[in-house]
């Protein structure tokens, strides 16, 4: 977690945050040892981690490490990537935000078969999307009789990370609806069955969910 430190001591990094308007703007990284740039990237809501434009980083010797084009938080334009010898991992084109073509290699510089940077998870049901997601969700879902009694209806939104082990992890409420549901909608998504993890690189990573329970008295 991330944490803002009164001094040096303890810290990782220097972070420097340049706002462009009231949400957006370019925050830099900075090394510690040396000064030197760490990543550069640029966003149109900062708190929301949404990127816009382009995202840099760099290795302490000043090395590019990876450059890559969003645009409203999808991914767009180029995505490239190196090896810490400075050798070229991977370069790939986006046209729509999920899928891209391009070039992958080995650290030897031999060309392998092309996959895609990012594979979010996949869920046990279905054709494993998101709306297969939202469906397992809402069958979970135990409609408490008191809410049924008070003809409490509506729709409320949930946080959730699926971890690089498939497994559903920190449930939280971002839209509430009222208690006597609310804490029904977490124990619905921590029934879901397990993932298929999500990939960065060919690696399994932890992904963030949002998704909604909606809720009519029938």
């Amino acid at each position: 977690m991330r944490q803002v430190l009164p001094s040096v001591t303890g810290a990782y990094y220097r972070r420097e945050t340049v706002h462009t308007d009231s949400t957006g703007g370019v925050v830099r990284t900075y090394f510690l040892r040396n000064g030197r740039l760490q990543s550069r990237e640029e966003y149109d809501n900062i708190e929301r981690e949404h990127h816009h434009g382009i995202s840099e980083s760099f290795d302490e010797n000043g090395q590019l490490r990876s450059h890559a084009e969003f645009s409203h938080a999808q991914r767009t334009g180029e995505l490239v990537l190196y090896y810490p010898t400075g050798q070229l991992k991977r370069r790939a084109r986006y046209s729509d935000g999920l899928h891209s073509t391009g070039e992958c290699f080995a650290a030897d510089g031999t060309t392998i078969p092309f996959f895609e940077f990012e594979v979010m998870p996949r869920y046990a049901e279905g054709d494993g999307g998101f709306i297969a997601l939202v469906r397992a969700i809402s069958r979970n879902f135990d409609y408490p009789k008191a809410a049924r009694r008070a003809g409490i209806q509506g729709r409320i939104f949930l946080t959730f990370n699926v971890t690089e082990h498939g497994l559903v992890d920190d449930v939280k409420i971002v839209q509430s609806l009222h208690p006597l549901v609310d804490a029904e909608a977490i124990k619905a998504v921590y029934r879901l069955k397990r993932f298929i993890p999500g990939q960065q690189d060919g690696k399994p990573v932890k992904v963030s969910f949002t998704a909604p329970i909606n809720l009519v008295l029938q």
